[in-house]
């Protein structure tokens, strides 16, 4: 979920690049599309089966834009004619789990779209999207590599990183494709500073591996419907691993619509706007304004099973990495009283920490 959030803030910039053609990002939206809304959803069966979806205006930079888009209703809807009305605490997010208890469940071979009207009675539906089947990985690789990359300073240094591959199955007859979303689960331990009795506290803390990056593959670009070592990202390395890391990798299956939708925007994502870059063409959203075709609508519904892969990060020659706590700076400014040093301070300061450990956890 924290993943799927991150990568709905790049999607607006995006939208912002599909309008502008083949130039650089403009960082105003373009006249008429001020009050254009941006879906992200999905239906997703997996650990957890779930709809998630985000709402909110073509991103402009203004703090106006940041703002989260109130809508009326929210309907997911099945091929049966099953409805489900979505609830929310916070404005324009939406998050349910579909078990037995609910009206409409996660299913493989099922198809789903949603329905969302806005105050200013705007209603888009998307298309039904058919949930395809996905394989498992069989697993992940880590190796520690040297990048040669610019620094802050503006020096090209070499740096070492860990590089992250996968070994999975693909279906290279599918008419989609395959999506991975990558995060990195790590272990930090406070100093209890912030606790009225000294409790210190183990907390574990997902974040995203690599927020601007999306990772698409069509399958039938394979001569076979397995892939091995298949360069995912590099991973930097820090403090974070010092106690603990694990890398996971969550596989996604894509119907056909859903693949060129990513796609499309894994293109326009690399694009640096000169005369380099190949046709920019155009990334077409599943939502229509059923009362006005050409009111524009940005984002994708999409239904996919979900399959993870993860791998703990041991690696001998970092042993002696130290770690993020105690920290090295006094965490009390001169004659203050508020502890300065972050997770040091209290883990559970970062919003993605949790002290409950989490069932694959191995130390």
């Amino acid at each position: 979920m924290m993943i799927f959030k991150n990568i709905f803030k790049a999607l607006l910039l995006v939208g912002i690049l599909v309008v502008s053609c083949i130039d650089p990002i403009d960082f105003a939206v373009p006249a008429g599309l001020s009050e254009s809304v941006v879906i992200q959803a999905r239906v997703v069966k997996g650990e957890r089966n779930f709809v998630e979806v985000d709402v909110s205006r073509l991103f402009d930079f203004s703090v106006e834009s940041r703002r989260p888009v109130t809508v009326k209703t929210v309907v997911l809807s099945d091929d049966n004619d099953n409805q489900m009305l979505l609830e929310t605490r916070v404005p324009g997010k939406y998050f349910q789990i579909l078990d037995g208890s609910t009206a409409i469940q996660a299913e493989v071979g099922r198809g789903y779209k949603l329905r969302v009207e806005t105050l200013d009675n705007r209603i888009y539906e998307s298309s039904l999207d058919i949930m395809p089947p996905n394989k498992k990985p069989q697993g992940l690789n880590l190796a520690i590599v040297t990048d040669r990359s610019v620094d802050n300073l503006g020096n090209v240094r070499d740096f070492e990183k860990i590089q992250i591959t996968i070994d999975t199955e693909v279906n290279i007859d599918a008419d989609g494709g395959v999506y991975w979303e990558l995060s990195n689960t790590y272990k930090v331990t406070d100093q209890g500073i912030n606790d009225p009795d000294d409790i210190i506290k183990v907390c574990y803390i997902e974040e995203t591996v690599d927020v601007d990056e999306i990772y698409v593959l069509d399958p039938t670009q394979l001569r076979d419907g397995f892939i091995k070592n298949y360069n995912l990202t590099l991973a930097r390395i820090d403090s974070r691993i010092a106690e603990g890391l694990f890398y996971n990798v969550k596989q996604y299956s894509l119907s056909q619509g859903a693949f060129g939708y990513w796609n499309g925007v894994n293109i326009l994502s690399e694009r640096e706007g000169n005369i380099f870059d190949g046709p920019a063409g155009e990334i077409n959203s599943n939502f229509t304004n059923i009362n006005d075709p050409d009111d524009i609508a940005f984002g994708y519904f999409f239904a996919t099973q979900e399959e993870i892969v993860r791998k703990k990060a041991v690696f001998p020659e970092l042993a002696n990495i130290r770690t993020i706590c105690p920290s090295e700076k006094a965490c009390f400014a001169p004659g203050g009283d508020s502890c300065i040093c972050g997770l040091c301070c209290d883990c559970e300061v970062d919003p993605n920490a949790t002290t409950i450990r989490p069932a694959y956890w191995i130390d």
